[in-house]
């Protein structure tokens, strides 16, 4: 399951953090006078139990205005007390206004501090990386963006207090990644089959089950919305009853307000409750959770049995389908077999290249050697044409079944195609409003939840990585991507997989045997890894568990480590694809 892998990576994050944060407190101590100008946390502020990993210092007496903004600056890495010693530096109105949880700039550079005029304002100049708004949505920006916070210092009793201040916090790399870490909010694909994860980075500490309640409440984040669908209805100001969420003997208890879940049915109500218990219980501290409504348990009349359960983390299995290239035709692999695949007609006059298929690895799609056509064809006989165009990029078949492939030669046009018993079997067209006419579309993949598309969009030479939502209606037909959301890579790239629902894998293919080709994973919550080069690379594929299929014009390899080893197969096989 998803959330017992992530709960084990997020208990390994810890105490490798728990042992910094021994090593960090030893060169800082709390201030045990109180300076002027403090005040108590705000009203409401959440009491649950903080877990310090930075102990910043709080004003030097006598200290000048730059080194109380850089001490300010510094102390945004203790979210203790709701930021009790940065709240030292600030003059009581403004240590009341100061909402620090509104939003964490990430920076590249050290910041600079620049007197303005003589009225005591101040501009701090940064590089920065990326932005976490209070909902953990991260965001990052292109290379070179610079971010200016304007803060105005007066003197409090003859000590210099800083009266006006940005909402939000600055933290270096170094300190986000000490202090925050990724978490997944759950919502739901439109046909309630699969539960969709959506990574967000929250602080490491006490209230970090109710930081991901609120969020989860608040909607999904771009580019998911319009993609997923949530129990919680959208601009409702669905709250909680009350701000914490307790977790006592692993139980974490969420108490909505009424006004939350009135008018809600049984079977939403059910949602609602599946949907909490998917998000906090992949935090290692929460082992079940309990929802009430104002105190009182969440109501639900009857038995909710009878809703079908969603899948997390669907997996791809261990089968590949590829190409026999001795008789032309489709073949699974698995192990070091390469067998037939039963049922099928013959395709071999077709020339068949790419192959794709569903999970049930009873439909499959296929392109002809000049990239003109995609045929479908299943183990009940069925062959059938069903896309033409120019250039046609590797299809994907989504975990709906339905079929993708973009005409890479004709304005980018995405076309997908039901498989199966689905509607009538005709393709539609798959609108992307945002993409423009000097971008072109030269790979696609869909991910495992049919609800987001990794695309790799060419524009004046360039390739970069977006991934989009794929709106769809509540029968499941797909018709328009969202605006996409930019992932940053630093390899060559030409093709694009999905190693499962929150990573991916790119790719450039390799022109001759002596090209080194470096395979890049990269996660939906910003990191990357370089996978070992491999010459010769001309074929790639990503399964479940990161295992990773490389193709050369010798054979295949797989990735074990970090060495590619060579594969010795009962028989040749090409195009390798895992379902998906």
């Amino acid at each position: 399951m998803t959330a017992e892998t992530a709960a084990g990576r997020r208990r390994l994050a810890l105490a490798v953090l728990a042992a910094a944060s021994l090593a960090l407190s030893a060169c800082a101590q709390v201030p045990t006078s109180s300076p002027v100008g403090t005040s108590p946390p705000l009203a409401g502020a959440e009491q649950e139990q903080d877990v310090p990993l930075y102990v910043p210092a709080g004003p030097v007496r006598d200290a000048e205005a730059p080194e109380i903004i850089r001490g300010f600056l510094a102390a945004g890495v203790g979210p203790q007390d709701d930021y009790a010693i940065a709240r030292q530096y600030l003059t009581g109105d403004a240590s009341t206004d100061w909402d620090p949880h509104r939003r964490t700039v990430v920076y590249s550079s050290q910041p600079t501090v620049t007197r303005v005029d003589e009225d005591g304002t101040y501009l701090v100049q940064v590089e920065i990386d990326s932005i976490v708004d209070q909902n953990g949505i991260r965001t990052a920006v292109p290379s070179g963006t610079t971010e200016a916070w304007e803060l105005t210092v007066t003197d409090v009793d003859g000590q210099r207090r800083i009266s006006a201040a940005e909402d939000g916090t600055m933290l270096s790399g170094s300190q986000f990644a000490a202090i925050y870490a990724p978490h997944e909010l759950y919502f739901f694909d439109p046909t309630f089959t699969y539960a969709v994860p959506d990574v967000r980075w929250f602080i490491n500490r006490g209230t970090t089950a109710a930081a991901m309640t609120r969020a989860l409440l608040a909607g999904p984040a771009e580019p998911l919305g319009g993609a997923v669908v949530s129990a919680f209805p959208a601009g409702s100001g669905s709250q909680l009853s009350r701000p914490t969420v307790p977790v006592t003997d692993g139980v974490a208890s969420v108490d909505l307000a009424a006004s939350t879940v009135d008018g809600m049915d049984s079977d939403r109500r059910e949602r609602l409750r599946q949907q909490i218990e998917m998000t906090l219980e992949g935090l290692s501290t929460v082992e079940s959770v309990e929802v009430t409504v104002d105190l009182d348990p969440l109501a639900v009349e009857g038995e909710a049995d009878h809703l079908d359960p969603v899948e997390v983390n669907p997996s791809k299995g261990t089968v590949q389908v590829g190409v026999d290239p001795t008789n032309r035709t489709l073949a699974f692999f698995q192990g070091l077999s390469v067998t037939p695949v039963g049922g099928l007609r013959n395709v071999s006059a077709l020339d068949p290249v790419e192959p794709a298929m569903n999970r049930a690895r009873t439909d499959f799609v296929f392109l002809t050697s000049d990239r003109t056509k995609m045929y479908r064809a299943d183990t009940e006989g069925t062959l059938k044409q069903i896309v033409s165009g120019i250039s046609l990029t590797r299809p994907t078949v989504d975990g709906l079944d339905w079929a993708w492939t973009v005409d890479s030669g004709s304005s980018s046009r995405i076309r997908a195609v039901p498989l199966g018993d689905q509607e009538d079997g005709t393709a539609r067209e798959v609108s992307t409003p945002w993409l423009t006419s000097d971008e072109t579309i030269r790979a696609l993949q869909v991910g495992p939840t049919g609800t987001r598309a990794a695309l790799l969009v060419e524009s004046e030479g360039t390739m970069s990585l977006r991934v989009a939502g794929v709106v769809r209606g509540e029968d499941g037909v797909p018709s328009s991507l969202t605006d996409p959301q930019t992932l940053e890579t630093t390899v060559p790239m030409r093709d694009v997989f999905w190693v499962d629902d929150v990573t991916l894998a790119v790719t450039d293919y390799a022109d001759d045997a002596e090209d080194k080709i470096e395979p890049q994973v990269i996660s939906l919550d910003g990191t990357r890894r370089t996978l070992n080069p491999l010459a010769g690379l001309t074929g790639f594929s990503a399964g479940d568990s990161q295992s990773f299929y490389a193709e050369t014009e010798n054979g295949v390899y797989l990735l074990l480590g970090s060495s590619w080893r060579s594969q010795e197969l009962t028989r040749a096989v090409r195009d390798l694809a895992f379902p998906g």
